[in-house]
């Protein structure tokens, strides 16, 4: 039986290519330089944290700070350029940061699972993503909301899954986490012996890809997936 529904947050409940996109403006425009060669900057600082993270090898106390010093030294400015620069990015987005189908799918979540977030963050902090998740009413849907510059653990550590897992005194096998990314999401709490969803936008169907894993198109087939259980 699942008791808990972990949840990843950019591209799973927010997009972060619009995120992203407001980051890069802010950046050109506190810089004077072109959105074009600031995005490629952004996108290839992102792409190797990921590697970092993927591989383990940097230090999860200090992820957020890692990752502001590694874009700020791309861009060969002060890290205080990016913390303005991610302040002005999270006060510009709007309403449609939020993805299809995950108000409807949170409000028929609500009342029969804890449902909490487990999120790694990158250049802004997790109080920032906690700002736009009650500012356009999701917060309201989740019981605790978990990240890793809070819990000093990034995905895909067994420790950021195990996190809310603690908290609720709730077993891997009673819990489930869906995201986008399937190193860090569904590999990861494969790993952490939990039950996996990958939101992989290519999927044809809802697949059972493992003995605990499915593969979806997006967040609403997970109600199919827990009618199963």
């Amino acid at each position: 039986m699942i008791r808990l529904v972990s949840l990843d947050v950019w591209n799973t409940l927010l997009d972060i290519n619009l995120m992203l996109e407001s980051l890069v403006k802010a950046l050109s425009e506190i810089l004077k330089i072109p959105e074009e060669e600031t995005m490629k900057k952004v996108i290839k600082t992102r792409e190797k944290i990921k590697e970092i993270r993927k591989s383990q090898s940097g230090d999860p106390e200090k992820a957020l700070e890692e990752s502001q010093e590694l874009l700020a030294k791309v861009f060969n400015v002060d890290v205080e350029i990016i913390k303005r620069a991610t302040t002005k990015a999270t006060l510009n987005v709007d309403e449609n940061i939020i993805l299809p189908g995950v108000k409807d799918t949170l409000k028929e979540l609500r009342g029969k699972y804890i449902i909490t977030t487990t999120g790694n963050v990158m250049f802004w902090s997790s109080a920032y993503t906690r700002l736009i998740l009650e500012r356009f009413g999701l917060a309201e849907y989740i019981t605790k909301q978990f990240y890793s510059d809070e819990i000093k653990a990034y995905k895909p550590m067994k420790e950021a899954f195990l996190a809310p897992l603690n908290y609720f005194n709730i077993s891997p096998a009673e819990a489930i986490h869906i995201g986008d990314t399937k190193a860090e999401d569904f590999e990861g709490a494969l790993n952490a012996g939990l039950y996996a969803c990958w939101i992989n936008k290519d999927a044809e169907k809802v697949e059972r890809i493992h003995e605990r894993g499915f593969m979806v198109k997006s967040i609403e087939d997970l109600l199919e997936i827990l009618s199963q259980f």
